[in-house]
């Protein structure tokens, strides 16, 4: 299996009460001010979609989203320019790229107290149902790729990798958590 593309989503913790709307100016600051690595292109508003990615930040390399999927609030990143050439160095990446996202919106004073994620613990997606399909096969080949990526990622830590049970039409998801609290700050490297 060829695995190239990745989302992965860090959940919000129970805490956590975002006003979607807030997020438009916020991220319209960002790509103004190049907040971000990458070239941010556009802010895009999808709450009207039920579960939907609410409110996306539409980057060329990476969309990013504070969506409700499955009625779980977290910052959803979707990969679109692979950035490394092994698929560990992809989802390591990724994910740093994501937590750098997270720990921005964290410290944002517009919206201070309302979110905190969990870098204890993301989903990683595999974005091909052809090159990771849902399948048992398909899950040892992405665990092998995120055991790598997850070494580079917590040092030290000890980690799990389990599948994500969904239906098989659905896209392979492993959930990959470790035992002790990870700042979003602390996986941005």
């Amino acid at each position: 299996m060829k695995l190239e593309r990745f989302c992965v989503k860090f959940l919000a913790r129970p805490e956590a009460s975002l006003d979607d709307e807030a997020l438009i100016p916020i991220f319209h600051g960002w790509i103004r001010d190049h907040k971000l690595p990458g070239t941010l292109l556009d802010v895009a508003d999808y709450r009207h979609v039920p579960e939907g990615p609410g409110i996306m930040l539409v980057t060329h390399e990476i969309n990013y989203a504070l969506d409700r999927d499955a009625g779980e609030l977290g910052l959803y990143a979707q990969l679109k320019q692979p950035e490394g050439d092994t698929p560990p160095a992809r989802i390591v990446n990724l994910v740093r790229r994501t937590a750098t996202f997270g720990s921005l919106l964290e410290t944002d004073q517009r919206v201070a107290g309302q979110i905190k994620l969990d870098g204890s613990s993301f989903y990683c997606m595999a974005n091909d149902r052809l090159d990771g399909p849902n399948t048992d096969a398909g899950f040892e080949a992405l665990k092998a790729e995120l055991a790598t990526a997850t070494a580079e990622l917590y040092p030290g830590k000890t980690v799990t990798i389990t599948r994500k049970e969904n239906d098989p039409r659905s896209r392979l998801t492993a959930v990959v958590a470790v035992s002790e609290p990870v700042e979003m700050a602390a996986l941005a490297g």
